[in-house]
């Protein structure tokens, strides 16, 4: 059952590309121009999800209602997955630099708990019903092959959904989920002994109790002043208090900011997995049937040995590795040149010559 649509675009809308243009200016610029919540929210839907099911439903009288944007054919879209904690909202940025949606079919992916998703209080937030979610979403809209874009923990919804596949084919069962294309992760936890994070920011906000978590982030002027919030922007770039409160607003929606806590144990999630949900054993297990980039941000305080590992393990393996100036929000701050790696490295999968068995085909790997 395909998701009722409320609004197909709007002020960044790719059929409103010039608009978008003039809404988004680039970090690097640094004009501090603001993305609008309400405009990228505008621009997407809200479906049903029945988390039970693991599955797409009719909206009314679902369990949850989920948001996503689209555009283009979904059969072969690009899958964009969202970071911690501004969502899909991370994307508002970025979406204008990218191709148009003839050349690049885009899905935009927004998890339970974030943006303008529901946000139940009592609900499983793990790496595991992100991925499930991201799976059913793909079989609903039918998308057949993909290119998987991960920003920060969206890292780990990739490395579960690709150790799936695994498990999958070494049971003798289908192997599941569209034919992946190529991988791009960028700011994401790959190693369990690479997170970075520092105290004061998601390991102090999972040990919050219930009772504090509903009160995390608000109001506003609270939020801004959390210790961790600032840190994820560098040193030399002066986020504004308009630009915080787009954020704000985006993560807010239908009662959210407990998410800040209720799903911070991403790290301690990926820890617990040990070598299941390792990158370099899942690197070299698919690294023949479809290409992987991973990069990073030069100052990002939370995963900023990810992309050294990355190098010193796999990069005499062809692994692709990228980095860019700035903080963790790289969508934030350099949203164009990021835009430009993944156009780059989807233009790239476009010239391959289709490899034997089809990169579905994991237990050739």
């Amino acid at each position: 059952m395909k998701y009722s649509k409320i609004r197909v675009t709007g002020a960044i809308g790719r059929t409103g590309s010039v608009v978008a243009d003039q809404c988004f200016a680039t970090a690097t610029e640094k004009t501090h121009e603001i993305s609008s919540a309400q405009a990228w929210f505008a621009g997407g839907e809200r479906g049903g999800y029945d988390p039970k099911a693991r599955a797409i439903v009719p909206a009314q009288g679902a369990p949850l209602k989920v948001f996503l944007r689209r555009e283009g054919d979904l059969a072969h879209a690009v899958s964009f997955l969202p970071g911690f904690p501004d969502g899909s909202f991370g994307w508002a940025k970025v979406l204008p630099h990218l191709p148009n949606a003839a050349e690049m079919p885009k899905l935009f992916v927004e998890y339970v708990g974030m943006g303008d998703s529901d946000k139940p209080k009592d609900y499983a937030y793990s790496t595991a019903e992100r991925t499930d979610l991201v799976e059913a979403i793909w079989r609903d809209f039918g998308v057949q092959s993909t290119t998987l874009v991960a920003f920060d923990f969206s890292s780990l919804v990739v490395l579960e959904h690709l150790r799936r596949r695994l498990e999958h084919s070494d049971r003798g069962e289908p192997v599941g989920g569209p034919e992946i294309r190529g991988v791009f992760i960028f700011n994401g936890g790959l190693f369990t002994d690479g997170h970075t994070h520092p105290w004061y920011t998601t390991p102090m906000l999972r040990r919050l109790p219930n009772r504090a978590r509903r009160r995390v982030g608000r109001p506003f002027w609270l939020f801004k002043r959390m210790p961790g919030v600032r840190k994820m922007w560098s040193k030399g770039y002066h986020v504004t208090d308009a630009e915080l409160g787009e954020l704000h607003s985006a993560m807010d929606g239908h009662d959210g900011l407990f998410y800040l806590a209720a799903a911070a144990s991403f790290v301690a999630d990926h820890r617990a997995q040990g070598d299941r949900l390792d990158f370099g054993h899942l690197f070299k297990a698919y690294r023949h049937r479809f290409p992987f980039l991973v990069g990073g941000s030069d100052e990002d305080p939370f995963e900023h040995r990810q992309v050294d590992l990355s190098q010193e393990r796999l990069g005499k393996l062809g692994l692709q590795i990228e980095r860019l100036p700035g903080g963790h929000l790289t969508t934030n701050e350099q949203p164009e040149a990021l835009a430009a790696l993944i156009a780059k490295f989807e233009r790239g999968l476009a010239k391959k010559p289709e490899r034997a068995g089809g990169a579905s085909a994991a237990s050739n790997t």
